[in-house]
């Protein structure tokens, strides 16, 4: 009898133990591959039909010319594949805030302000260079910015808006993700990069570039440019080609005084409506 209740106080030990130890945990998944994570995202944004952009900028100025009289605020655009873009971007001109409307069309550009082309569309030059098929779908615009990134870290699943996404930063030059920025970042050193990836579809939905060598005693906040991306895919966007005068060999860092403006040489195209193909 006094084996027994050895016995039986041996088992409920042994009960007890078990219950406190819990069963073996499982072993944690691992996170995901920000590199896999990046490289996706960027494919996505190439095959992307329509979607709409912010790009805002923040801490020491940026400017838009070469004579740096044009300093950039924002950007609220739209894109339509294959190569069409409109925006109305906020900046001052030699420090008169104001609203300058762009449109570009493959490698044409318009542009309209109230100082700089004396209100009227002009066949002119904002961003020399751009290209919003390049921008989108090449392999040299926003998806090479993407992977340009080097010492990627993932930060985990954030909060954004109510949105859950992916977070990860990393560095890169800021050559190498001029396309961000519509190709109006400047510099030659690196820039940090924020990163964050809707965790449902996969999609970019803001990307924050900080350059750390823009800090001056003047401007201790560094350059800062964010980037949103949204509604993509949404069948609704279109972009209006302006009918336009066409003004020659005129980009904004050429219009040292704004409102002396040579006389246009010619008119484009009447206005048209481009859309998303059904």
């Amino acid at each position: 009898m006094h084996s027994l209740r050895i016995l039986v106080g041996l088992v409920s030990l042994s009960l007890l133990l078990a219950a406190c130890g819990g069963a073996p945990s499982a072993t944690p998944t691992p996170p995901p591959d920000p590199r896999a994570l990046l490289s996706r995202a960027a494919d996505d944004i190439q095959a992307v039909s329509a979607l709409r952009f912010k790009l805002q900028l923040t801490g020491a100025p940026a400017f838009i010319d070469d004579a740096d009289l044009i300093s950039f605020g924002s950007a609220d655009g739209v894109y339509v594949a294959p190569d069409k873009i409109s925006a109305k971007v906020s900046a001052a001109v030699a420090g008169v805030a104001g609203q300058i409307d762009i449109v570009a069309v493959g490698n044409d550009q318009y542009m309209k302000h109230l100082l700089l082309t004396a209100n009227r569309w002009l066949n002119m030059q904002f961003s020399p260079g751009f290209n919003a098929d390049t921008l989108i779908r090449g392999d040299l615009g926003i998806k090479y910015a993407l992977n340009a990134l080097t010492d990627l870290t993932y930060h985990g699943v954030v909060d954004l808006f109510g949105t859950s996404v992916h977070h990860i930063s990393g560095t890169a030059s800021v050559a190498d993700i001029s396309a961000v920025t519509v190709n109006l970042i400047r510099g030659t050193g690196n820039a940090n990069a924020e990163i964050y990836i809707n965790v449902a579809t996969g999609q970019v939905e803001r990307i924050v570039l900080v350059q750390p060598e823009t800090v001056t005693d003047q401007h201790p906040e560094p350059t800062t440019w964010i980037m949103e991306l949204f509604d993509y895919g949404d069948r609704s966007i279109s972009v209006e080609v302006p009918q336009a005068e066409t003004l020659p060999n005129a980009t904004p860092g050429v219009l040292s005084v704004p409102g002396a403006l040579p006389t246009p040489q010619a008119t484009a195209a009447p206005t048209a409506e481009v859309t998303q193909a059904p």
